[in-house]
């Protein structure tokens, strides 16, 4: 469980995802450590949120907003988010957690308790915990065969949400083919597969030199796929990449609709 501190007292953190400290949260539902992004990467980079905060790094109007000492185009997500360049990733996080989780059920504000969505459940803490989430269980199916069939995505109470359910494998992988055409600017996309580590299983060709015989054509034929799909594949990757840079500049990720 993540717990934070609010007005002096502590609270249950809740996440719609799993948050980068894993092992605080053997007592919710996110009971199985995530698979790592690349072997023998840090726990914490198979939460969504870390990526949330490397692919801003590589936003060129947070990255001169945070220069300029929160001047700027993305000052109003930087009053927020804060300069993401003074520390790692972990030091961040414990100060800015708050931005993703979602609003806590205790709040004792009563304008948040209202609404046609919301049921309020009292707990008797002396009842078996069992039965209560039972009764809540229950309640939870009641109400969303009132809703008429509706079936929506689940929603999200926190200020910054996630947009879209994308494995950290994925997201290390756009974010590192952006990362090598950044330093290889003129690499082709064949090449900067090649440079990620894309393994190109070609046919070899033959030691007599043939080229118009039927083995060698279709080698050749073979050759040149293993060559397309390479360069289809880093191209997909660096348009998703531009979308999330783009988008979570404007406090939306991982979000890409076209690629």
């Amino acid at each position: 469980m993540v717990v934070g501190t609010t007005k002096g007292e502590e609270r249950p953190m809740i996440f719609l995802t799993a948050p980068p400290n894993i092992e605080q949260t053997r007592c919710t539902r996110f009971r199985v450590q995530r698979n790592l992004p690349y072997r023998d990467a840090a726990p914490y980079k198979a939460s969504i949120y870390y990526w949330w905060w490397a692919f801003l790094k590589r936003n060129i109007d947070y990255a001169k907003t945070c220069k300029q000492l929160g001047r700027g185009k993305s000052a109003a997500l930087y009053n927020d988010f804060g300069n993401i360049f003074k520390s790692d990733f972990l030091t961040w996080w414990r100060s800015h957690k708050g931005l993703f989780a979602e609003r806590s059920s205790l709040a004792q504000n009563e304008d948040v308790l209202k609404g046609d969505d919301i049921i309020l459940y009292q707990i008797d803490l002396k009842r078996p915990l069992s039965q209560i989430q039972e009764e809540i269980k229950t309640l939870h199916m009641q109400a969303h065969a009132i809703m008429q069939g509706e079936r929506t995505k689940p929603s999200s109470t926190a200020k910054y949400p996630i947009f879209a359910n994308v494995s950290s494998h994925t997201l290390h992988r756009v974010l590192n083919i952006w990362d090598l055409r950044c330093t290889n600017p003129d690499a082709s996309a064949y090449e900067l597969g090649l440079l990620a580590g894309y393994k190109a299983n070609f046919l070899s060709t033959s030691t007599m030199k043939e080229t118009r015989t039927r083995r060698a054509l279709d080698t050749q034929a073979h050759n040149k796929r293993v060559r397309i799909t390479i360069s289809n594949q880093v191209n997909r990757y660096l348009r998703t990449a531009v979308q999330y840079i783009d988008n979570v500049g404007c406090g939306e990720f991982p979000k890409a609709q076209n690629r």
